[in-house]
């Protein structure tokens, strides 16, 4: 397996050096189909009589991203710039009922909601960096939650 140092310097933004093989869209006869959808949670989900009012939320055309390997938070915040990530990504698009695909090979992805340039991922490993899924067989049940206008 070939590694490749991937360096991205930007004057305000913090350095990122990730070590991992290319991620070029896959090869039918070596990818695994890497399917999921996104959810869209807002309001109040805090425990208690008062209820919040659910709303229909449009999902098709949410723009979704799977970055090769492991990507490290800015300060533990939920959102990070996308151009301040280095690895190398491909993007897809949620369809009208929030579904989208990727064709991956073999190894260890970060996915991503994207809204105005900015990654969105509320979920962390507890050691500074964004949660991530590892692929080692194709799957059906990916699950992106944007819970971006939700107290809890």
């Amino acid at each position: 397996m070939h590694f490749f140092l991937i360096l991205a310097l930007q004057a305000s933004l913090p350095l990122q050096i990730t070590l991992q093989p290319p991620i070029a869209m896959a090869l039918h006869d070596e990818s695994l189909s890497v399917k999921g959808y996104v959810k869209v949670v807002t309001g109040n989900q805090m425990p208690g009589p008062a209820k919040s009012i659910h709303k229909s939320v449009p999902l098709e055309g949410i723009k979704v991203v799977a970055v090769s390997g492991s990507v490290k938070t800015i300060d533990e915040q939920p959102s990070i710039q996308l151009s301040s990530i280095s690895s190398e990504m491909i993007k897809a698009s949620t369809d009208k009922s929030g579904g989208f695909q990727f064709f991956l090979k073999q190894g260890l992805y970060t996915f991503f909601l994207v809204y105005n340039d900015k990654a969105y991922l509320n979920s962390f490993d507890g050691c500074g960096y964004f949660m991530t899924t590892k692929v080692t067989a194709a799957t059906n049940d990916l699950l992106l939650i944007d819970d971006r206008n939700t107290i809890y």
